[in-house]
Order: structure tokens, then C-alpha cells, then sequence
């Protein structure tokens, strides 16, 4: 066999993730931002930010919204930094490694948005957690740079019209 040439049945990385992706409905930055503003009492939005430690120093915490876009003391949403390595083993309602917090009162019916850097490890491991039964598990479109670049664009267009 030549190494370049993938044995029967192999997929590459890129077939992996546009099979993941058919099985999610991704959120973008705006449809975020809209289902963080719509009130949490009966079913919280858990972000869960995935991306390791080094890349989370290197490019900032996900964080709610600032101003008069998002008041963050009058919501159960939540944003959790869980690592991509125990992520299952985190949100598996089965799991005794479980974040009861999270998983606990909603169950498999828990609302899941998964976020990475860019997007791409995000789409695999919110189609994981839905094998685990978690069917509402999604992830961002375009993970943590598109979150804070909405955000970004969102408060430049509030000022500019002062």
C-alpha cells in the first residue's frame, strides 16, 4: 500500500466534517446573540468553549455580550470552558464524570452550543455529543473569532450613530 493512498473505507478529515455538519444545525453569531437575548427561565443556552488552554490565553475568553445588548445577571445561560479531550465524558447525561450543572435538570433535552477558535472542531464534537443523545447540541458558525468579530462589528455600529 502507498501511504499517500487511503485504504478502503477511509475518509479524509474534510469528508469527516461535511458528515458531521449534515446532522447540525450550526448558530450563527447573530442567531447567538438572538437566542441569548430571549429569556432562559425555561430552557438555558450552555456555551461551552472547547478550545485548550494555551489558544483560549492566546485569543481571549468568550464572553456575553457587554452593554445594552445582553444584561448577563438576568439569565441562566451559561458559558463553561470544558477541553475538547473530556468533553463527552463532561456532558454524557450517563457519565458519573457528568457536570450536573449543566446536564442535570434538562437531561438529554439539555441546549448545547459548543465553540472552538474557527469553527471546525466544533462541528465534530457537537456531532458527538448528539450520538450521545444530546440532540440539541449544535456549535457556532465560525466558533470564537466570529463571536468576537459580530461583537466587535455590533458596538462599532452603536457608537457610529451617536
Amino acid at each position: 500500500m502507498q501511504k499517500h493512498i487511503p485504504p478502503p473505507g477511509a475518509k479524509s478529515i474534510y469528508e469527516i466534517l461535511t458528515e458531521a455538519r449534515t446532522y447540525l444545525t450550526r448558530v450563527s453569531p447573530a442567531q447567538l446573540l438572538a437566542e441569548l437575548q430571549v429569556s432562559s427561565a425555561h430552557s438555558p443556552t450552555h456555551i461551552i468553549d472547547i478550545r485548550p488552554a494555551a489558544q483560549r490565553k492566546r485569543e481571549g475568553a468568550f464572553t456575553f455580550p457587554s452593554g445594552p445588548l445582553f444584561d448577563a445577571s438576568a439569565t441562566k445561560h451559561t458559558i463553561s470552558i470544558i477541553e475538547r479531550n473530556v468533553l463527552e465524558w463532561r456532558l454524557d447525561p450517563q457519565s458519573d464524570a457528568r457536570i450536573k450543572e449543566i446536564v442535570d435538570e434538562f437531561g438529554y433535552d439539555t441546549r448545547i452550543i459548543v465553540s472552538c477558535s474557527e469553527g471546525y472542531t466544533s462541528s465534530l464534537a457537537a456531532r458527538e455529543l448528539q450520538k450521545l443523545g444530546l440532540s440539541r447540541a449544535t456549535d457556532l458558525a465560525g466558533g470564537y473569532c466570529a463571536w468576537q468579530k459580530y461583537l466587535e462589528a455590533k458596538a462599532t455600529g452603536a457608537t457610529a450613530g451617536r
